[in-house]
């Protein structure tokens, strides 16, 4: 009968105990992943300033070409790709 609870089951349990422990190997992996790749950035706390211009920018235009985002994440002290994926996900 405890086939069909395997949270009674003190082996299935630990399987999936188990299986955890696996899975946290493959982060763990993945932790010693990130010591080549490259650290994710921070996320970005934009000030009031660069969300209105950002804001006031996409209402004009909903895309932006290459030299309007880059010359947008100059004026605005940003990254181009900051301005990217905000407008990614302000879409």
């Amino acid at each position: 009968m405890s086939q069909f609870f395997p949270s009674e089951d003190p082996d299935t349990t630990a399987g999936s105990v188990g299986g955890g422990a696996g899975s946290s190997g493959s982060v763990s992996g993945a932790g010693s992943g990130d010591q080549t790749r490259k650290q994710r950035k921070a996320r970005t706390a934009f000030t009031d300033y660069q969300l209105q211009t950002l804001e006031r920018s996409f209402e004009k235009q909903k895309y932006l070409s290459v030299q309007d985002r880059q010359e947008l994440a100059a004026k605005l002290n940003l990254t181009d790709t900051q301005v990217k994926t905000w407008y990614q996900n302000r879409r």
